[in-house]
């Protein structure tokens, strides 16, 4: 099997409303002007709008892998709940350095906001990660589609070169997910 290779850049401040359309707005408007939980819980009345299922998602691909996010915009239980954080290269700001981890089951690591981040599964079998966010509405930014959106001869000084015939090769954005690194995929093409 080959290896996945996740891109995905957190970003809280920017959303991708084409990627990520909003499913429920209706229930997300009411669920929002409810003042306490208890207040929310008769909106949120049957038990199966509680269960959320990654593979059901319509942004779900096997195959290089996605990025299925549980948000505000596809489960409105979220709403009111806060969340947590999640996983393995990020780099800050300017100036920084490069953290690097390898998780293990049971074990995580957080993204401060808005760093520059990427996760990959080293394995030569298929991997789920789950990532916890730190809002109900957490924006995605996908780096290398965004680079690209900006206007090309500012993006080629910025390399000090002519890119303009990379954006082509530049996954779209249905899944966030590419293959993984030559050696992963040598090691693990069958």
């Amino acid at each position: 099997m080959f290896c996945k290779f996740l891109f995905l850049i957190s970003f809280i401040l920017c959303s991708f409303a084409k990627a990520y359309p909003t499913l429920y707005p209706e229930t997300n408007q009411l669920l929002k002007s409810q003042a306490t939980q208890l207040d929310r819980l008769p909106i949120l009345n049957d038990s199966s709008v509680w269960y959320f299922n990654f593979v059901a998602q319509s942004s779900y691909r096997k195959d290089p892998g996605s990025v299925v996010t549980a948000s505000v915009a596809n489960f409105p239980a979220v709403i009111g709940n806060g969340m947590g954080s999640t996983k393995t290269y990020f780099y800050e700001e300017n100036g920084a350095r490069l953290i690097v981890n390898t998780l293990t089951p049971n074990t995580m690591t957080i993204f401060p906001q808005a760093a520059l981040h990427t996760m990959f599964n080293e394995g030569c079998t298929e991997a789920t990660l789950v990532s916890a966010l730190s809002s109900e509405d957490p924006g995605t930014l996908t780096f290398a589609n965004s680079l690209f959106e900006l206007p090309i001869d500012l993006v080629s000084n910025a390399f000090g070169g002519d890119v303009s015939n990379f954006r082509s090769r530049v996954p779209n954005l249905a899944s966030n997910a590419i293959v993984g690194t030559r050696d992963c995929l040598a090691r693990c093409r069958k």
